[in-house]
């Protein structure tokens, strides 16, 4: 607390506002004590805010009206990012005179907007189409709060804005779009407060996106969760790779006599060819590390649930000779 005495009994004190050489809030908050006052109400108030210790440049000099004589009084208006800042409270009673707090600080206003990845100043590369980006803002009190922000991907070829995203409130984001592979990106973000303050923050250096290569060979994974259903998992998934130039393929689960049970590819979509590629994983930014498509669900073709036990996936892709996997369903 820091305090200073006008007269024998008349004090102002100011609790110092959370944080220790940064503060907490862009908008902190300060308890206040008045003693020797308590005939005096209601209290006028003056919050100061100074961006030097001689309050020559203020930073917030709010004034309001107190019935109390131990309140807390937040800043009405957010605080410049990085400055470092004093404070004090002045107080006058319906008699007219005045009593000041000792100034506190300093202590430095958090930073507004900080870019967390992808943010190399030697560039960052992905090998996904739809990367994350990440960022954080300083912690902000209502009326002032919360934050908004607007982000920018853009071609650094064309000088276009390949994805726009406005009024964002989490401080994650991926696009909902595809990327263009072996293209160079730059992104910004613009963080704005609820009365029009805002801060523009870039990400340092490009942003690449290179393609995986295409598999060499053509691949069925050991389907997952096996066996299935798990806690975390209704249905049973499979990956597989296609190596060039591409094949037709097909998936079925079969039972142990060789019988056909259910046709995984081709799927509802028909498609049996296949170019060179990998399959079966989900989307970047979905959910599930699962393409749905590919999927059993311990149903056999006509719909009925199958019984519990030990099944097979059997895996062929152009003229080369089929592949097995044992996969063990539980039942439901």
């Amino acid at each position: 607390m820091v305090g200073a005495q006008v007269g024998r009994a008349q004090t102002v004190t100011v609790g110092a506002p959370a944080g220790n050489n940064v503060l907490a809030s862009v908008t902190p908050t300060f308890q206040v004590r008045v003693t020797g006052l308590g005939a005096q109400l209601p209290l006028q108030v003056t919050l100061q805010v100074g961006l030097s210790a001689d309050f020559a440049t203020v930073a917030v000099d709010s004034a309001f009206a107190s019935t109390d004589t131990v309140f807390s009084v937040t800043t009405s208006k957010p605080l410049p990012s990085d400055a470092p800042v004093w404070w004090r409270v002045r107080v006058r009673g319906r008699d007219g005179q005045l009593v000041e707090s000792a100034a506190g600080g300093p202590r430095t206003v958090p930073t507004w907007l900080t870019i967390v990845a992808p943010n190399s100043p030697s560039g960052n590369g992905f090998d996904i189409r739809r990367p994350l980006f990440v960022w954080r803002s300083a912690p902000v009190s209502p009326p002032s709060g919360p934050w908004s922000y607007d982000l920018e991907i853009i071609n650094t070829s064309s000088g276009g804005t390949e994805v726009s995203a406005s009024g964002l409130r989490d401080t994650t984001f991926r696009p909902t779009t595809d990327l263009q592979a072996n293209t160079s990106y730059r992104w910004n973000l613009r963080a704005t407060l609820r009365g029009g303050e805002s801060v523009r923050a870039n990400g340092q250096g490009s942003i690449v996106i290179t393609d995986p290569p295409l598999p060499t060979n053509t691949v069925l994974y050991q389907n997952f969760p096996n066996p299935f259903p798990s806690p975390t998992a209704f249905s049973t998934c499979f990956w597989f790779d296609v190596g060039s130039p591409g094949a037709r393929v097909s998936l079925e689960v079969r039972d142990m006599r060789g019988n056909l049970v259910r046709t995984i590819v081709p799927a509802s979509d028909g498609i049996t060819q296949f170019s060179a590629g990998r399959y079966g994983r989900g989307a970047p930014g979905a959910s599930s590390n699962c393409d749905n498509r590919f999927v059993w669900d311990g149903t056999a073709n006509d719909g009925r649930t199958v019984a519990p036990g030990v099944y097979l996936a059997r895996f062929s892709a152009g003229n080369g000779a089929p592949t097995f996997r044992k996969i063990v369903f539980r039942g439901r």
